[in-house]
């Protein structure tokens, strides 16, 4: 939410974002075009990997996560404090299965 008013210069609060759902369909477009834009970034490296997957790490890692990651070709694959891993988010979310 907050990447998205940085990115668009607008302002609303969390109660007014809840409240909206139309706010909440367009700020979920922008993220997924704004992920879309760090994936293309990566050129040929992303290009074995599933974009869904992709998304799905860089929501669980941030943009610079998944830039690792892809980079890395998995080996940076830190978990959160639930344990999930970037892998495991990876291959919970790919249309391709494991790269």
């Amino acid at each position: 939410m907050q990447d998205y008013q940085n990115a668009t210069g607008t302002t609303f609060t969390q109660d007014e974002f809840i409240k909206d759902a139309a706010l909440q369909d367009k700020v979920a477009t922008w993220h997924i075009a704004d992920l879309d834009k760090a994936i293309n970034a990566l050129g040929d490296d992303a290009a074995e990997y599933d974009r869904d997957g992709l998304r799905a790490v860089a929501h669980l890692g941030g943009k610079s996560g998944m830039k690792k990651f892809v980079q890395s070709k998995g080996e940076y694959n830190p978990a959160d404090e639930l344990g999930t891993s970037l892998q495991s988010y990876y291959d919970k979310f790919s249309k391709r299965g494991e790269v």
